[in-house]
Formats: C-alpha cells, structure tokens, sequence
C-alpha cells in the first residue's frame, strides 16, 4: 500500500475514534460573535479554486472588525496568496513533508493552538477534505464552519466541527465557484455581491514587471499576452489558432505579443512558435508571482481555461478565456473586463478564429478609447 493509502487508512480510523469522543457544541447567536482571529483552512493544490475564495476572505474583512485573518494553504498556492489585499498571514501546510515526519505535523497544530483563533473555516466547493476540517479542530478555535454534507454525501470528519453547513447545488448547478465559497458562511448570515477575485501585487513586482516590458511597450500599440498551453489537453484550443490571432494581432493593430507558458505547456508552446510569424516576448517557466505582475501589465490576455486564467482575472488586464468541457458559469472569472467564449459542444476546437478575433476587435477599440 503506498502512502496515500496508508494516509486515508490512518484518517479513518482517527475519525472513527474521534466522533466518539469528541462532542463540538454549537455556539448560538453566532451571527452576533466577535471574531478577532480567524483562520482559513485552503490547503488543495488547484490554483483557480484557491482564487475563488477572494471573495469569501474580503466578506469577513469587512464583517468584523479589524480581524486578523489567516489562511493556510499549500505549497503550490503559498506564492501566489502572499500580499493578498484581505489575508494578514499565509501558513503553508507542507503536506509532503508532515507525512514523513508526523513530528513535524505535531508542531505545525501546536504552533496553531498557540495562536487562538475565535474562528476556524473550511471552505468546500469541489470535495471535502478530512485533513482540513483536522486543521481546524487542532486549531482551537471556538467556532469551526465547514461541511456537514457535499452533494448529499455525509462528511465523515463532521465531529470536527461546530457549525456543519450542508451544501448541495443540484438545484442551481451552475452556481458560480465563488458563491459556493461564500455559501459556508450561512451560520454567519452575511452575504456579499462583490465576487470580484484579487491577488496582491508590491510596488516591487510591478515595478520589475514594468521594466522588463518597457523596451516592448515602447514600440508597439499594444501589448496582448498569449497562453496556449492548459494542465488538462481537453482545455486547450488549437496552438495554430492562437498563432493565427497572435499574427493578426501583431499586422493589423501593431501589437507586441508576450507568450506565457509553464512547465506543463512545451507541446503547446512549440506548436505555437512553428506557426508565429512575428516579433514575441517569452515568458517560460518564471515563478508564478512575476507571471502574475507581467500579466498586469499587459492590455489585454487570452488563454486558455487553465490556473493563469484565473490570475489574468484577479488583476487589471482585460481578460478573454476560451473554455470547451468547463462550465464558464461556474470558472470564468467575474467582472467587466473579464470576458469568455465558450464552445458550444464543449469542444474547444468548436470555438472559430473569427469569433476570437471579434472580441478582440470589441476590447482593443474599448481600449482605444
């Protein structure tokens, strides 16, 4: 058995014995609670599902006052939620290394317990995660908000917690990713209409960024970012079609075209450049902090439904996301200058040059202006 299932095993157990022991009581009126330390449990790795609790994070800024917020998060998602505008800390939760040395998790909880947080809260959207609502328990905290149910399947850790909300969307299936982060704070009865995503950017990354397009921005209209690769192939439009876009960007609006691409995205990226013929500015494997600065910088960005999808919403560029399988209702980013196109087949290849160069006409004559 390898370790992940040593891991579940392990998990099982745990939780068996402590919904024998352990008896988490509800705290009433808890909508009328004072929070000063509240800690977020977010330690999945997806990238788009941890920019979606931007939203749920500036709602208990706002709620209560001046509380110092903490997230924990993975390791692939620390980076990117440093400096973030509503988080006062972020925790990385190294998962690797706690399971090779359970001293190192024992320290992790009792560095937690330490820090005594009114409030703990394990957002859920996709799965639920035992681990998480462990965190949690482990913290201390006096409330604990997190899943009594997904989609009608039971939590097996709800002795974790003292305020379970059951979660089911069958009847509203599209519901946005941020409005489902959002509907764990039901105990809390506070809503919030601004589903806007952020991530932080310093003075520093933006200044770094601007310098290193600034011989760029110098010589052409515009500047337009290209991602053609995505972490899962049925998400990814045609590398020839970005190329075709990209080249027409570049002779009929003298634009200067930025491609970004990470580790995953060689085949893609090598398609494109086969295909380009015009002037381009690489960005390849660069850490996704400065990806993110650069792509502020940029007027406007088309990718693909991937994890840089989500960051090119949560800064000021104009967005244009294409999306195949994934429902846009649900993923695209929110906002006015985010915009999407979507196949209607779920095939992204569905999705036709002429409608992409449209938009791109509609948004760089908005700009233009």
């Amino acid at each position: 058995m390898n370790f992940i299932g040593i891991e579940d095993r392990f998990k099982k157990i745990f939780i068996s014995i402590l919904s024998v022991f352990v008896r988490s009581k509800p705290i009433h009126d808890i909508a009328s609670l004072e929070a000063k330390r509240i800690l977020v449990v977010r330690q999945h790795d997806q990238l788009g599902d941890m920019i979606c609790i931007s939203p749920l994070l500036q709602t208990l800024k706002e709620r209560f006052p001046k509380p110092h917020l903490t997230l924990i998060t993975s390791r692939v998602n620390y980076d990117i939620m440093l400096h973030h505008p509503y988080v006062d800390e972020v925790i990385l939760y190294d998962k690797l290394n706690y399971g090779k040395s359970p001293l190192l998790f024992l320290k992790f909880l009792r560095s937690l317990r330490k820090e005594r947080y009114d409030m703990a809260i394990v957002p859920v959207t996709v799965s639920m995660s035992v681990t998480s609502d462990l965190i949690a328990l482990c913290s201390g905290a006096t409330v604990r908000i997190g899943a009594e149910s997904l989609g009608g399947i039971r939590n097996p850790a709800i002795s974790c917690l003292t305020h379970p909300v059951p979660l089911d969307w069958k009847n509203d299936p599209r519901r946005h990713q941020t409005l489902r982060n959002l509907d764990i704070l039901k105990p809390l009865e506070i809503q919030q209409s601004n589903l806007q995503c952020l991530i932080g950017l310093t003075r520093e990354e933006q200044h770094i960024a601007s310098a290193f397009l600034k011989p760029v921005r110098q010589k052409y209209k515009f500047l337009v970012g290209i991602h053609p690769g995505a972490g899962k192939p049925p998400n990814r439009w045609s590398a020839k079609r970005f190329a075709d876009v990209a080249n027409r960007l570049s002779n009929e609006y003298q634009s200067g075209i930025v491609i970004t691409a990470g580790p995953m995205d060689n085949g893609p990226l090598q398609e494109l450049l086969n295909d380009l013929h015009c002037p381009y500015e690489l960005v390849h494997n660069q850490p996704i902090r400065s990806v993110a600065a650069i792509i502020d910088q940029l007027d406007l960005y088309i990718t693909n439904d991937t994890g840089v999808m989500h960051i090119a919403g949560a800064v000021r560029t104009n967005l244009l996301a294409l999306f195949g399988p994934t429902d846009p209702l649900q993923w695209a980013p929110t906002g006015p200058k985010n915009r999407y196109i979507s196949a209607p087949d779920g095939n992204m290849n569905s999705i036709r040059v002429e409608e992409v160069n449209a938009v791109i006409d509609l948004i760089l004559n908005e700009i233009k202006k």
